[in-house]
């Protein structure tokens, strides 16, 4: 029973990877070694899953579409690749080391685990661009700020906006991959926070949204 539960896990992805890979070349213009690259990390992600708990088991027979998808759709609304950008709370590097495979020149990484920091120090060389690993909490950056913020599934909005006020750059920005209670998170911040948002129809998930953010300040 368990290696036939496996063999429909691995075909479950080798359809979910087939499908997606096609609609990231149409759509993101993925080139074919930058796919390897990105299978290369989807099997590290799968094989330290059950140790690390990265993602849902329930989602691994769909990792692409759910979580490589689901991060490289940030590249579109990027506003220059040159730039400096963070990932707050990166986990195992979704969407920080996909979007940098992707064409990202310089990310840092930021997650406060030391076992998963170490994770990604060692998947960060997938990448033919710089990536700086930052083992800590956010709140202890120090002398750093970034053209741009990303996160996916870290925080609330208020808690967000609250940690990159102090990192961002003047002209700076966020995208936050967030999913159906962004409306109701944007109203809590609106007596803290004043700001300018648009936000996008996640192409992986109609409950989901990428909200970009500029011109944050506190009132």
């Amino acid at each position: 029973m368990v290696f036939e539960k496996n063999n429909f896990i691995q075909n479950s992805i080798k359809k979910d990877h087939t499908q997606t890979i096609s609609e990231m070349q149409h759509l993101y213009n993925i080139k074919d070694d930058q796919v390897t690259r990105l299978a290369e990390f989807v099997d590290m992600i799968i094989e330290h899953n059950s140790n690390y708990n990265f993602i849902g088991k329930s989602t691994i027979k769909d990792i692409w579409h759910r979580h490589i998808l689901d991060s490289i759709q940030i590249i579109k609304l990027i506003d220059n690749n040159n730039h400096k950008f963070a990932d707050f709370g990166s986990g195992c590097g979704l969407p920080g080391i996909v979007l940098s495979i992707a064409g990202l020149k310089e990310i840092h990484l930021i997650e406060k685990s030391y076992r998963k920091s170490e994770f990604l120090k060692i998947a960060k060389h997938l990448s033919q661009n710089k990536i700086y690993v930052h083992q800590a909490k956010i709140e202890e950056l120090k002398n750093i700020k970034f053209n741009c913020i990303l996160s996916r599934a870290l925080a609330p909005l208020p808690k967000l906006l609250n940690y990159c006020i102090e990192f961002l750059d003047e002209n700076g920005y966020c995208l936050f991959l967030k999913g159906k209670k962004l409306d109701e998170e944007i109203a809590n911040c609106k007596n803290i926070f004043k700001f300018d948002f648009q936000k996008f129809q996640s192409i992986t998930s109609k409950q989901s949204n990428i909200i970009k953010i500029t011109n944050i300040k506190k009132l």
